[in-house]
């Protein structure tokens, strides 16, 4: 496998990997690591890398003071797992942009593309923690093809050379992925012990995705949404529920979901059937409520409890609550104890 990586107008390679094909490994080999460094005035990525016969497992480290977008092409099939784990993103969208990738900090997925040929982008991050584990199609269909009813759209995919996202979005990284991500980093054996344990957590790590996808709600897109705008759109919903202390912008939501403020906005209120303000404060006075009630909630004062959140003025927080449940955060509190 050819990859190359372009500038933006795709005039000029960038750099350029030659992959074994089906990621083969030598035969004198079991295992092969290597560490890249690579550090400039507003770059530094390092990349510790493992090739397993049919994988590669890469490791990154990386702050970026600005935007990254490079374009990103192979002349083969590729499958990668993708784990954003602490202090990054990265957004992929196809050449003819009906497929796309959001992977937004905490969240992982596993995708198939017949050929990578699209923008990559990198927002500007700070010591950035990923990983990605990328798959031969013998790796992968050797692990579920012979039982496609795991993933049938995902093998299905693959087989019609269509582009795919395992059950169609991102999933947060729970505590068992992240426990397997480090266990995967962190092997202290050698050797074939090695090559055995790490590919016993390659397949923890997808058996864990799998389960994921098993157990998403089925998505009826609108008649007025397409398939891609509901995936983007639930994204978001994930992404403002998982950090509600987080302020963010209809801008930065917009550049999220590739659509426009108009479309987000629109489509949010049509699929969810509120706006995006109503539900981040109804969100967030749903935490409120479950912090004041906790037996620990006393050892917080009602700022500590408002800036967890989402607000910095007390006042504005206790506004809100009031006009949710009729009284003040403070009057609420004292009738608890």
């Amino acid at each position: 496998m050819n990859i190359e990586f372009l500038n933006n107008d795709r005039k000029e390679i960038i750099s350029f990997m030659e992959e074994p094909e089906g990621y083969s490994i030598p035969a004198e080999h079991r295992i092969i690591e290597t560490l890249d460094l690579k550090k400039g005035k507003e770059l530094y990525e390092e990349r510790r890398r493992i090739h397993l016969d049919g994988v590669y497992i890469n490791f990154y480290k990386r702050s970026l003071a600005q935007e990254r977008k490079i374009w990103v092409r192979t002349d083969s099939p590729y499958i990668q797992m993708h784990f954003e784990i602490s202090g990054g993103a990265t957004y992929y969208t196809h050449r003819n942009k009906k497929f796309s990738i959001a992977t937004g900090q905490g969240e992982s997925n596993l995708f198939y593309v017949p050929a990578l040929d699209g923008m990559l982008i990198d927002p500007p991050c700070k010591n950035a923690l990923t990983v990605d584990i990328e798959l031969s199609e013998t790796w992968i269909k050797e692990r579920i093809g012979i039982n496609p009813s795991l993933a049938v759209d995902f093998i299905d995919g693959i087989a019609c050379r269509r582009p795919t996202l395992l059950s169609g979005k991102s999933h947060l990284i729970t505590p068992q992925i992240l426990k397997t991500l480090n266990e995967l980093y962190d092997c202290s054996y050698t050797g074939d012990i090695k090559r055995l344990y790490l590919e016993a957590k390659l397949m923890e790590l997808l058996a864990h995705q799998l389960h994921q996808a098993q157990t998403v709600e089925n998505i009826l897109p609108s008649h007025k949404l397409s398939k891609l705008e509901v995936e983007h759109l639930h994204f978001i919903k994930e992404k403002i529920s998982t950090n509600l202390s987080k302020n963010h912008s209809i801008e930065e939501l917009s550049y999220l979901s590739f659509m426009n403020r108009t479309k987000l906005q629109a489509g949010f209120k049509e699929l969810f059937n509120c706006t995006i303000h109503d539900f981040i404060i109804e969100s967030r006075m749903e935490l409120a409520y479950q912090l004041l009630t906790e037996s620990y909630a006393n050892n917080w004062n009602i700022s500590e409890i408002a800036y967890r959140v989402g607000y910095q003025h007390s006042n504005h927080f206790s506004a809100a609550f009031k006009k949710k449940f009729g009284v003040s955060p403070g009057t609420f509190l004292k009738k608890q104890n």
